[in-house]
């Protein structure tokens, strides 16, 4: 019986009716229910893709080894995740500044909203480009075995030395393979639902200074429009992704670290804030007085007169509905 169900999985007519029901029947689905099951189907769906992705990705990444094309490896995995998850979401991009990608290796830093992110990062994650990521994700179950063989650099953030460790190896394997690295220099997730971000951790600058490589910043805008872990809500739409210009590290040292850890933080906050949904959905507010009609409306004399003049045309007005009957 497991054998046949096996194979009628495997026929090429099962997986066409498969990717039929997933990308065409499901989102069908998932947008018609309502908000909050709406929200915990989507999830599960987004970590499904995730888990079978990790498991691909393990079997890529081996191939990849073989091949000698290890460094493919993240870029494969990431743009696969994208491709399988985005549809069934409900979820569309908009990819500005892509063309940036492609050059000389660098150190590519990105905002961190949720989890949520992997899909749009999967969308333009660069082809000869390593991770910085936690420790605490080498025991993910799938993820963390992906992450392992595909040459993910993990740091340590509870160990400051450990951590100033992994950066030099880090830099040292960046050097060796000619590769980018990609960082979250916020160091975890914002889950923010205004356009901020929060503060920078230093270890994405220390490899853009120790290796020389530009910093290429990558701004999401925020998406509680589309995905907020708050409202429990997953409606899906349209998220913009920018690839700002490279800012070059060329000659700079360890002296000049918090200043271009503060130039890369405004200039994406600027981009960020620009890309802010959430102040074109407010109401209109009434124009704020004048300075003269501020000052007038605080005289005690003019407002006197205001006031008797309200008070005489409601009397003129009675008067004359009494007379006509009105």
């Amino acid at each position: 019986m497991i054998d046949t169900i096996s194979w009628a999985l495997g026929s090429f007519p099962a997986k066409i009716v498969l990717a039929v029901l997933f990308y065409l029947v499901l989102p069908r689905l998932l947008a018609a229910l309502p908000q909050k099951p709406q929200f915990a189907a989507k999830y599960l769906v987004f970590l499904f893709s995730c888990m079978l992705m990790s498991a691909v990705g393990i079997f890529v990444s081996l191939v990849c080894t073989i091949l000698g094309k290890r460094h493919l490896t993240n870029a494969l995995a990431a743009r696969g995740l994208a491709y399988f998850a985005a549809g069934p979401l409900g979820i569309k991009f908009n990819i500005k500044g892509e063309e940036k990608l492609d050059g000389t290796p660098a150190v590519f830093v990105c905002n961190h909203l949720s989890n949520v992110d992997i899909i749009a990062i999967g969308k333009i994650y660069p082809t000869h480009c390593a991770i910085m990521a936690k420790k605490e994700l080498m025991f993910v179950p799938f993820l963390g075995l992906f992450m392992r063989l595909s040459n993910v650099i993990f740091i340590d953030r509870k160990n400051h030395k450990k951590a100033l460790e992994s950066t030099t190896h880090a830099v040292a394997e960046m050097k060796k393979h000619n590769t980018g690295i990609f960082v979250f220099p916020e160091g975890t997730r914002s889950h923010m639902e205004t356009p901020d971000m929060l503060p920078f951790k230093k270890g994405a600058f220390h490899l853009a200074i120790q290796s020389q490589y530009p910093i290429i910043p990558i701004v999401i805008e925020g998406y509680s429009h589309v995905y907020s872990s708050k409202r429990k809500a997953f409606p899906g739409g349209e998220i913009e992704v920018r690839i700002l210009d490279p800012i070059s590290t060329t000659g700079l040292t360890a002296d000049n670290l918090d200043e271009i850890m503060e130039r890369t933080r405004s200039v994406m906050l600027k981009n960020l804030k620009e890309m802010d949904k959430s102040s074109s959905s407010r109401p209109a507010t009434k124009p704020i007085a004048s300075l003269e009609e501020t000052e007038k409306l605080a005289s005690p004399i003019e407002g006197k007169e205001a006031l008797n003049k309200v008070d005489e045309n409601v009397y003129h007005e009675g008067f004359k509905k009494r007379r006509t009957g009105l």
